[in-house]
């Protein structure tokens, strides 16, 4: 219901990975109050050069990055990728309709410059492509990933309710999510808070066979 979901709604604004703090005021020596700077002049170009809205956007991406770089050659290769979806637990399909592994069209779709791995700039340039989408026609498997990761800081393979709820309402929207708050993360009084492991998160978001995917695609053939 709407009071379900404005409550968890409220609590994004803290609990979020996405959520950028204000800026920490400090006192100069003339005793006027100054914001304090970012050392790192270079990332902070680097952010605002790739497109980002945040500075947060950008350390988060790149740990990412640096988690699934196991080779630390600045690259995330198809053995580096299955070996995180077999931390999460996860199982690509070994051979998909185009003659590929899961994972090797995954890296397909997003390399750009087709020398068969994902580079630093390829990887931002999908995830905005994909947070920006609103027709559904953007590739999201890498990206459901990365989502997932942001939200995992730990690598314990799991992310909050809240996490996963503020995923959900940026991607699918507020009329979705009030239809599904419910039936989606009800609980008992008593209840701790859901945990939502990769796979789980999947059975929501896949374009294809999630939950709210599925529900989304009423909604629009209804409005027709």
């Amino acid at each position: 219901n709407p009071d379900s979901l404005n409550a968890h709604h409220q609590r994004l604004c803290v609990c979020s990975p996405f959520y950028l703090a204000p800026p920490i005021a400090d006192m100069s020596e003339d005793g006027h109050d100054a914001t304090k700077q970012h050392s790192n002049t270079r990332a902070l170009d680097e952010w605002e050069r790739m497109g980002l809205d945040k500075r947060i956007e950008y350390d988060n991406l790149r740990r990412v990055f640096e988690r699934l770089d196991l080779k630390k050659d600045d690259r995330i290769d198809k053995q580096e990728l299955k070996a995180q979806y077999d931390v999460l637990d996860h199982k690509p399909r070994p051979n998909t309709e185009y003659g590929l592994s899961e994972v090797e069209d995954i890296i397909w779709e997003v390399d750009e410059d087709a020398n068969g791995w994902i580079d630093w700039e390829n990887f931002v340039q999908l995830y905005l492509r994909c947070r920006k989408d609103r027709t559904g026609r953007e590739p999201t498997r890498l990206f459901n990933l990365i989502e997932f990761m942001i939200c995992d800081k730990d690598g314990g393979g799991t992310m909050s309710e809240d996490e996963c709820m503020e995923i959900l309402y940026h991607r699918f929207g507020k009329e979705v999510m009030k239809d599904l708050t419910d039936q989606l993360f009800k609980r008992k009084v008593d209840e701790a808070e859901k945990e939502f492991t990769f796979t789980e998160f999947l059975k929501l978001v896949d374009g294809n066979n999630g939950i709210l995917s599925q529900h989304m695609k009423k909604m629009n053939k209804q409005q027709q």
